[in-house]
């Protein structure tokens, strides 16, 4: 696995274990990039970085796994790489957002996917005049789209309803989602019968949960933050006492096994190579 860091300004000497890139669009792409910011607020800018990575990243990487700083893998890597095996021509692998919001605000004409984990098939973007096509519609305003404060993952959302076979769906696994946003009422979004993959901490109280389990992802410490999670004063330390019970019965329900049993651990060199 060779780790990828993207910075507007790369130190003269690099990051040990990284290869750097200097963050810059060439001229088409920062040309769709200008259009889909301009739809775009808060956060949503910055991610919209990432429909245009092929044309950051150097040419000689035909394909990346991207994942969100909130994520914790779960499982080895490799088996997620896998799933590039799967996409029959597809340009990127998604999971679907894990609550109901873009179906109900589409009248149930979308579907909503996630950007927290993404499988992006370089080469084959670069060369797909369907995509960067797709890319002009929406950036041009013509698809008359507005892409708001999510940005990658609801241009996403509306570029799979428009271009289906250009997406791949990751299993729900690939992409356990714990935000508290939307809750957990509704067993058909969050149930996942398949062993979890990577847990995503997307809610801000929770992003101290991401660090906790990168740091240790065992199930060990998965327990016992679930433990504290009603009294905890750090993590998370801003979450109201009816949120706390919520997510502590939600990790009981759907999330209990997002963490590695002490069996399947690796020694923190080793995970870190591994992963």
């Amino acid at each position: 696995v060779v780790l990828h860091a993207l910075l507007l300004f790369p130190p003269r000497r690099g990051l040990q274990g990284w290869r750097v890139t200097r963050l810059d669009l060439p001229p088409i792409a920062s040309c769709l990039y200008n259009g889909l910011r301009r739809l775009a607020h808060g956060p949503g800018p910055t991610y919209l970085m990432k429909p245009l990575l092929a044309w950051v990243l150097p040419m000689e990487v035909p394909r990346i796994v991207l994942l969100d700083t909130d994520t914790v893998v779960i499982r080895p890597i490799a088996e997620l790489w896998a799933e590039f095996d799967r996409f029959n021509g597809a340009l990127i692998g998604l999971a679907n957002e894990q609550h109901n919001l873009y179906q109900k605000d589409s009248g149930w004409t979308l579907t909503g996917k996630n950007g927290g984990v993404q499988l992006l098939e370089l080469r084959a973007m670069r060369s797909s005049f369907k995509y960067l096509k797709l890319l002009d519609h929406y950036s041009s305003g013509h698809a008359k789209a507005y892409i708001g404060y999510l940005g990658d993952q609801t241009l996403y959302t509306h570029m799979e309803r428009s271009a289906p076979r250009l997406f791949s769906q990751l299993g729900c696994e690939w992409n356990r989602q714990i935000s508290l946003q939307f809750g957990f009422a509704n067993r058909t979004v969050h149930q996942c019968f398949r062993r979890c993959g990577i847990l995503h901490a997307n809610y801000n109280p929770l992003k101290c949960a991401a660090a906790l389990m990168q740091q240790d992802p065992s199930c060990e410490n998965w327990k016992a933050f679930q433990s504290t999670l009603r009294s905890s004063r750090s993590c998370p330390n801003r979450l109201p006492i009816p949120q706390r019970h919520m997510l502590h019965h939600a990790i009981d329900i759907f999330f209990s096994d997002c963490c590695v049993p002490a069996a399947s651990l690796l020694p923190p060199y080793e995970r870190h190579h591994h992963f």
